[in-house]
């Protein structure tokens, strides 16, 4: 005898993809005791708690939890299918995507219009956060597959590369360095740094110059890649990146200019990472082969 439904199921997952029970009403356009009531019933009928309730941090998955969310994704998307009718032959569902916020505008728009025209009957929820939190998004199962650069995920995670970014200079272009080809790690140095100040990505800037025995300095910190290469283009100081739009420009016009290093620093991989010991659903599988196969 099956004791749960599956409006209980996509209450859960719309829990953890939205990050707590009013998010998720929202999403569903019901009201909050509705969620919580199909949770209680949901963990009632399992025998297991498939959260950690705390006041400051919401909800979060418990090992129960994380097993049965994978299984009730799975369940969902044949339901999906099933409800389609068997000789449709297109997968059907949802999927949560979380993506680097730098890299995001560059490679999402892309990946998504590749996918949603062999996959259209697929709704996928689109995330954005910086490298910590697309972390937490995958070890917690709010996503199940991440756009992102290799070196903030775990050893164990499955990954596909999509991308090589080598790491270059962002100079204003009226700067006595844009007239070099290349730019040394230890000419940036001597100049004012703007430096992008976000978990992962400040660490390893900042590793580049250590490595170099080199010590910045940092005259301005930033939230974001848009503002940092405003601030150069505005002659506000000198940066490092790997995320590379395609108009060297600012937001307001204003001509930046893109050098690479004079030292050979290993390039960052841009890769499609899902949580470790995670089987990759049908949905997941679609998507890594649909990035692929666009480029």
């Amino acid at each position: 005898m099956i004791n749960f439904s599956l409006r209980q199921l996509q209450y859960f997952v719309a829990t953890v993809e939205h990050g707590g029970v009013s998010a998720a009403a929202r999403a569903c356009h019901v009201s909050q005791p509705s969620v919580s009531l199909a949770i209680a019933q949901l963990e009632a009928a399992l025998g297991s708690a498939l959260f950690r309730r705390q006041a400051s941090r919401g909800v979060e998955l418990t090992s129960a939890g994380q097993r049965v969310l994978a299984q009730a994704r799975d369940i969902l998307g044949q339901a999906a299918a099933l409800g389609a009718g068997a000789s449709s032959g297109q997968l059907r569902g949802q999927l949560a995507l979380i993506c680097f916020q730098d890299l995001g505008p560059y490679f999402a728009p892309r990946l998504l219009a590749g996918f949603r025209a062999r996959h259209p009957q697929v709704a996928v929820t689109l995330l954005e956060g910086d490298l910590a939190t697309v972390q937490r998004a995958l070890r917690s199962g709010k996503a199940e597959l991440a756009l992102t650069y290799e070196l903030a995920i775990d050893a164990q995670m499955a990954r596909c590369t999509l991308a090589e970014l080598a790491p270059y200079a962002l100079l204003p272009a009226d700067h006595p360095l844009a007239a070099q080809d290349k730019v040394s790690l230890a000419q940036l140095a001597s100049q004012p740094l703007v430096l992008e100040d976000i978990p992962h990505t400040r660490e390893y800037l900042l590793s580049l110059f250590w490595q170099q025995q080199l010590t910045p300095r940092i005259a301005q910190t930033v939230q974001s890649f848009e503002m940092q290469r405003g601030l150069v283009a505005h002659g506000q100081g000198v940066a490092l990146s790997c995320t590379r739009p395609a108009g060297d420009c600012s937001y307001d016009g204003q001509a930046i200019a893109c050098r690479p290093l004079a030292e050979a620093l290993p390039a960052q991989r841009v890769v499609l990472a899902q949580a470790a010991g995670v089987e990759a659903s049908p949905l997941v599988a679609a998507f890594v082969a649909s990035a692929l196969a666009v480029g």
